[in-house]
């Protein structure tokens, strides 16, 4: 556990992305981070490798009922890993479209670089000369956040997200094969509903799920703090909430609003004392 928390602070504290919602976002995906694990040549055998992985995953992803793939191709010193996963409300053909975009933008964004993330809404890859299939670490972080801020009283409205995001979480870890759900929660008249999903890959046990949203839902008030809404993307799980509905279909979870705070008590009434005559 400690590990996986020094792994989020030294990515999430260097990537960091702004977003807004309305007007016109500032940062549109993709949302690439390129590796330092090395550097492939043209026509090389690793990029060889990473060809053969793009016509392939793609259709497996979206042939899987969890919309969601591995694979890794090739021998040392050019074996290539590949992970995509897409969004649980999303669709098979939405899928392998995004991530076949996802292994072109990916060699583009990342030129000849061995180990590349790309992110986008509906999907997102990562590939790598290294074997992090073999592990559950959260690598490769990143935070967006919406630059507008809730009018709303900032704790209140961070321990909503949170609770909105942690019931939703425990429903993804233990109830749901594609270990994705989402949910809503009544909150006040300047924001009536917050909204939120939760995702982590369909390999992971459902103690790893949540232990890795765990995780990341810890952070929000460190990272998103008071704004209207945000995500926190890994390789292996990622969470976002919103003030307006931005997934498909019904919620899986919905949650009453939180009770609203006790009314103070009323002022003293300052009373001067009569004189009463003998």
């Amino acid at each position: 556990m400690a590990t996986r928390h020094r792994t989020f602070y030294r990515l999430a504290a260097t990537i960091l992305i702004a977003f807004l919602l309305t007007p016109p976002t500032a940062a549109q995906p993709p949302w690439q981070i390129c590796g330092k694990s090395g550097n492939y040549a043209a026509n090389d055998t690793y990029q060889s490798n990473i060809r053969q992985l793009s016509a392939t995953l793609p259709k497996n992803a979206s042939a899987s009922r969890t919309l969601f793939a591995t694979s890794s191709i090739g021998s040392l010193p050019n074996i290539a890993y590949a992970l995509a996963l897409c969004r649980g409300d999303g669709n098979a053909s939405a899928c392998e479209a995004c991530v076949t975009t996802a292994f072109q933008d990916a060699q583009q964004l990342c030129a000849f670089n061995k180990d590349a993330t790309v992110i986008y809404d509906p999907c997102y890859l990562r590939f790598s000369n290294q074997n992090f299939l073999a592990t559950t670490s959260n690598d490769n972080i990143i935070v967006l956040k919406n630059t507008q801020s809730v009018s709303s009283p900032v704790d209140v409205f961070d321990a909503a997200v949170q609770t909105l995001l942690n019931a939703t979480g425990d429903y993804a870890a233990a109830n749901s094969s594609r270990r994705f759900a989402t949910g809503e929660e009544g909150f006040d008249t300047t924001n009536p509903t917050i909204y939120g999903l939760v995702q982590c890959t369909p390999d992971m046990s459902p103690a790893d799920c949540r232990s890795c949203l765990g995780d990341i839902i810890t952070q929000m008030p460190q990272d998103l703090s008071g704004s209207i809404g945000g995500r926190l993307i890994g390789v292996r799980c990622n969470f976002r909430y919103e003030v307006v509905p931005f997934f498909s279909g019904s919620p899986t979870l919905r949650l009453p609003a939180p009770p609203a705070p006790p009314a103070p008590p009323p002022a003293p009434v300052n009373v001067t004392p009569t004189a009463t005559p003998r």
